[in-house]
């Protein structure tokens, strides 16, 4: 069967200086051939002008001129892709776009599905599927340090460190198997020799699995979920993080009724913040709702922000929102430093960090970014050569760590070496899913469904 050509809009939707419409696949030079007409100079050549770009019309069914573009023809196997490659660059008006993807359907293109790009590039062996995956990675970066980490995994810095878990893999494998198949009962080989070997490779999916959490912080933003009581300043603290009036401010207790989630750039580093309902013992049946979400979330959370009021005494519902936050990460804020001082800081303790605002006169949010920060130091996640910040990858190293402890303590139990073989190279063939080794098409469906179309 022909493999299909495929075609997709590689640029996002909407008006812009310049879109880009994409093909890939054998038939990709006949069809620009067809389609393009230089303003100067001969027809496009698929040896002279690959990867030249190329200045002239695209011509449409009817000889009418569609758009004034360039083209720019890549010549497999050196692509994207490893295939044929072209890419014309057109106006970014929506009208141009549409026209000529659907004059590259008329002419024998498939419509791309999502990601089929690169899932062509790991179907033809040109990157492997953690690196396919850190190209989403990249698209969907928020801050600098998950985007030179998606750029660090493309590179391959992920594959290298499951290659070498899966050398000492091997060779534990390889030691068991000649003990089991080609010695004589009672001469197998010391068990310390092949214990060295998965002790290593232990080690090393257990250092990964320490950076899971650090990375999901990274690709993900810091979960962070301001709390206090109603009227105390939460909306207000999130508007000035924005510079935008998004959440509702009045002087009405139990405004903000529903969970409102914004994501901040902040440095290396995303908040995803989330402003909650006021929390107080209120009759109100959707308040109360909001409240129990509040309360829900704050468990949930990397970072809680828990905000009192300075200019009200600290009673009953103050207490509550303490007890919240007791032996989490979080950060007090003393707000309404504008008005005259009621409260008794002495309530609080020494376990927190804590900052004081006036979120009227926009005083202390310098302070509160710092103290951020200061909490979430970038320096160690820069200091690792490999995070871990995908679920999928998280997963399969938990389980290969569970078979191989399994496999370890068989092993050492005097257990017959050929029973203790299954769990090991269960653990071998997890770490092979990472990379793409003998990938079901259920898997690979699941990865590149979250793709864009063009990508």
């Amino acid at each position: 069967m022909e493999e299909r050509t495929i075609a997709a809009i590689s640029t996002p939707s909407g008006t812009g200086g310049i879109s880009i419409v994409r093909m890939s696949g054998n038939k990709s030079y006949e069809i620009i051939k067809e389609i393009f007409r230089p303003i100067a100079g001969k027809e496009i050549d698929r040896d002279e002008d690959n990867r030249k770009m190329r200045y002239g019309n695209i011509i449409g069914l009817d000889g009418e001129i569609i758009d004034e573009v360039m083209v720019c023809f890549m010549k497999g196997p050196y692509t994207y892709t490893r295939e044929d490659i072209c890419e014309i660059n057109c106006h970014g008006s929506f009208v141009s776009v549409k026209k000529i993807l659907n004059l590259l359907l008329d002419k024998r293109c498939d419509l791309a599905e999502g990601g089929e790009f690169t899932k062509r590039a790991f179907l033809n062996g040109r990157i492997d599927l953690s690196q396919a995956e850190a190209v989403l990675d990249i698209i969907n970066a928020t801050n600098e340090l998950s985007q030179k980490e998606g750029v660090n995994q493309l590179n391959g810095a992920l594959r290298e460190k499951i290659n070498d878990i899966r050398k000492s893999l091997l060779e534990a494998l390889s030691r068991l198997e000649y003990s089991i198949n080609f010695t004589e009962d009672g001469e197998d080989l010391s068990p310390d020799e092949i214990i060295k070997y998965m002790d290593d490779a232990k080690s090393m999916i257990d250092r990964l699995l320490s950076t899971s959490n650090k990375g999901k912080i990274l690709r993900d933003g810091i979960n962070t979920t301001i709390i206090g009581k109603p009227n105390v300043g939460k909306s207000s603290l999130l508007n000035n993080l924005l510079n935008e009036n998004r959440a509702i401010v009045t002087d009405i207790p139990g405004t903000t009724r529903d969970l409102i989630t914004e994501y901040i750039s902040f440095g290396d580093f995303t908040l995803k913040v989330n402003d909650t309902a006021g929390i107080r013992d209120t009759e109100d049946l959707v308040e109360k709702i909001g409240v129990d979400k509040s309360i829900e979330l704050v468990d949930k959370s990397d970072l809680i922000i828990a905000i009192f009021d300075t200019s009200r005494d600290f009673d009953e519902e103050d207490k509550k929102i303490l007890s919240l936050i007791n032996g989490k990460n979080a950060i007090i804020i003393l707000n309404k430093l504008d008005l005259s001082p009621k409260f008794d800081e002495s309530k609080l303790g020494s376990e927190h960090k804590i900052v004081k605002t006036s979120m009227t006169n926009e005083e202390g949010i310098d302070l509160l970014e710092a103290a951020i920060t200061e909490m979430f130091d970038t320096k160690d996640l820069k200091r690792e050569s490999v995070l871990i910040t995908n679920t999928r990858h998280e997963r399969l190293l938990k389980e290969a760590s569970l078979k191989l402890n399994e496999s370890l303590t068989d092993i050492k139990r005097g257990i017959p070496l050929d029973a203790c073989e299954v769990d090991l190279r269960g653990a071998y063939d997890d770490l092979g899913l990472i990379i793409g080794e003998s990938v079901s098409d259920e898997i690979m469906d699941k990865v590149f469904k979250e793709f864009c179309v063009g990508k």
